[in-house]
């Protein structure tokens, strides 16, 4: 599978989930997370969204995301984003290349810059998605028990792959 194909699969599992979820249910704050459903698919999408304005100016930066609160609190928004954010992925044609700008400590000035591509931050944003899936997950099983999950939502590719060869 390639990882266009990858983080469509991704992708479509958070629009199955965000068709199912009440509109009050999607940002409403949980507790046990500091955060609602909403905040985590907000954060999720502004990460693709970095990659593409990186693309645009040869750098990402996923410190730098807007945080935009009407992704977080409109679930029909994020669902149109995700739409969006599936064409854009279909239009790369090139591994482009760009460089990552991080900066790590709470006070640190200085950024590290690093050397990578559309490809290897696109691998990066598929687990990342897959990580804040798995944690929002546990809601849906505590909270929201009336939205069915896909198969292996929150669940890493390794992870289905090694279940499914130790299942005997």
């Amino acid at each position: 599978m390639d990882l266009r194909s990858a983080s469509h699969i991704v992708l479509d599992q958070m629009l199955f989930v965000l068709d199912q979820i009440k509109k009050e249910d999607y940002s409403r704050i949980i507790p046990s997370l500091s955060a609602s459903v909403g905040q985590h698919v907000r954060h999720i999408l502004e990460f693709y969204i970095c990659l593409f304005d990186g693309i645009q100016s040869g750098t990402v930066n996923y410190d730098q995301r807007n945080r935009d609160s009407h992704i977080e609190n409109d679930k029909v928004y994020a669902i149109n984003l995700i739409s969006e954010i599936k064409e854009k992925i279909n239009i790369v044609v090139e591994n482009v290349e760009i460089t990552l700008s991080i900066r790590y400590g709470e006070i640190s000035d200085s950024s590290i810059d690093i050397e990578t591509n559309f490809k290897r931050e696109l691998a990066y944003n598929i687990e990342h998605s897959i990580h804040h899936l798995a944690i929002i997950k546990s809601v849906f099983r505590e909270k929201y028990d009336y939205v069915s999950l896909p198969d292996n939502f929150g669940i890493a590719s390794s992870t289905v792959r090694y279940m499914k060869e130790n299942q005997s």
